[in-house]
């Protein structure tokens, strides 16, 4: 488990809080943090599979410190996952996109949490809850609002990438 991944979780709780609050991480590291903070709240209770789009070998990391997906996936092969297509990836449990990417209707199957680390499009007709780091994140990593309610579409956004 990474310490990191708790840095970051207890920064956006002191920011809900209204109290000081820094987070010292590499770009990549908090990227990868916000992801797994927000999948904690926004993705299925026990996810089975984790995808890395693009070049995101700490979101494997960062995941890791909550969740133990058996079906690990990248678009690029990065070590400890099979390698696989763009639709593939698409349809894990959880999906860390590190790279600029459009989503379109049908791409996305029915439960599936996508945290958008980098430039990420959606199309109008993809019918998904949509989650901000700023606005949102700490309030779902205090518990001050819920996350997840049943098997719907759910999006965070880093900063305001998507």
């Amino acid at each position: 488990m990474a310490e990191w991944v708790f840095a970051a979780e207890r920064y956006y709780v002191a920011l809900a809080m209204k109290q000081p609050a820094t987070l010292d991480l590499s770009r990549a590291q908090h990227a990868a943090a916000a992801g797994a903070v927000a999948s904690r709240y926004l993705a299925i209770g026990t996810p089975r599979s984790l995808a890395v789009i693009g070049d995101g070998p700490l979101s494997i990391e960062a995941h890791a410190t909550w969740f133990k997906p058996t079906d690990l996936r990248s678009t690029t092969g990065l070590p400890g996952t099979r390698q696989v297509p763009l639709a593939e990836a698409l349809t894990a449990d959880i999906v860390c996109i590190h790279e600029p990417l459009h989503i379109g209707p049908g791409q996305l199957r029915r439960g599936t949490h996508v945290n958008a680390l980098a430039a990420v499009t959606i199309d109008p007709e993809v019918v998904l809850q949509r989650y901000d780091e700023t606005t949102d994140l700490p309030a779902l990593a205090a518990g001050l609002v819920d996350g997840r309610v049943l098997d719907e579409l759910t999006l965070f956004a880093l900063a305001s990438r998507a």
